[in-house]
């Protein structure tokens, strides 16, 4: 049981990952502040899903079971996404790592996001400043930046559709999310891997993907404060 419910908690924390930048890198901003995480709701994911939606899900789900390294190039107005943002994700079937550097003003803020089994961490470095990391659950509500109550957001209650495509040389299948606030599209590979998610206002996209993760990747940077 115990198992199972690790398992679990892995899943929802890739799921919300792969798609909290839907509409808006939400997992960014942060209530306006890297360090300062707006509480949510944990949803029941799979709610109120069309066969689409479940099919999305099911992919992202499966990516969780893989061996990546991905680096993301985001586009959008830097009023919505907070400057400039880089995007970089470490995973295997027991770890995964999700960076974000994001420059503003001149000023770089980084983040680090890492889950080791049922042990995670969020970390942030402002500027020339030394890391600083925080123990966090897995799941838990809010982390990071509300991304699973985001995946809910994102897909329940919305009507999908599938379509072929190639993104940076990758076969893709993708999936129109429509209604909501604005339509997304949200692309992967066979193994589930996100290659694109974008809106009218704002997309990221792969820009390289291969397999080196070195083990060191998931130590966190700083020692992890409970």
């Amino acid at each position: 049981m115990k198992a199972r419910q690790r398992t679990q908690a892995r899943v929802l924390i890739a799921l919300g990952a792969v798609v909290a930048v839907a509409s808006v890198i939400a997992f960014v901003p942060w209530n306006g502040s890297d360090n300062k995480p707006t509480p949510q709701p944990s949803p029941t994911v799979g709610k109120l899903l069309d066969a689409n939606g479940t099919a999305l899900a099911t992919l992202l789900t499966n990516a969780r079971k893989h061996t990546f390294h991905a680096r993301y190039a985001v586009q959008g107005d830097p009023a919505v996404i907070g400057g400039t943002l880089g995007l970089e994700w470490w995973n295997t079937p027991d770890h995964s790592r999700l960076d974000t550097t994001r420059t503003q003003g001149g000023k770089v803020v980084k983040t680090a996001s890492i889950v080791n089994d049922d042990q995670g961490a969020s970390c942030q470095k402002d500027g020339s400043s030394a890391w600083t990391c925080k123990q966090i659950d897995v799941p838990a509500a809010g982390d990071p930046g509300g991304i699973v109550a985001n995946l809910t957001g994102q897909l329940s209650g919305r009507a999908v559709t599938q379509h072929a495509d190639t993104v940076q040389g990758h076969h893709a299948l993708c999936f129109n999310v429509a209604g909501g606030t604005e339509p997304i599209d949200v692309c992967t590979n066979s193994d589930g891997v996100l290659l694109r998610n974008a809106s009218a206002k704002t997309k990221f996209e792969i820009s390289s993907l291969d397999t080196k993760v070195p083990d060191s990747i998931f130590k966190a940077p700083a020692a992890v404060l409970r």
